[in-house]
């Protein structure tokens, strides 16, 4: 492959990124309740444990806007580490299985 076949590849994948639009949280089904804020986040379907959710700027998602309502009509303008939505994928670096 030349140079030239490498750098259009290169700037095609930026572009196709850069069209890329986030879900809302309507479409994906996020939702976020209040009484999973203090679970332990290192098990079960949370954010915090999702290959997608990043812990800057007060939580985000790669695939979720952080605006608008969530399922429940809620707006919390971020999306929460004790939030969940459909485009769940687990993180095996930070989910913690307990066996009893």
């Amino acid at each position: 492959m030349s140079d030239k076949n490498i750098i259009e590849k290169a700037a095609d994948v930026v572009g196709n990124i850069t069209k890329f639009q986030k879900q809302s949280k309507l479409q994906s089904g996020y939702m976020e309740r209040e009484e999973f804020k203090d679970s332990n986040l290192h098990t079960g379907y949370f954010c915090y444990n999702c290959i997608y959710w990043i812990d800057s700027m007060g939580g985000r998602c790669m695939i979720v806007s952080d605006e608008g309502p969530d399922v429940f009509g809620q707006v919390s303008k971020l999306i929460a580490p004790h939030g969940c939505c459909n485009g769940y994928e687990p993180n095996p670096d930070k989910l913690q299985e307990y066996k009893t």
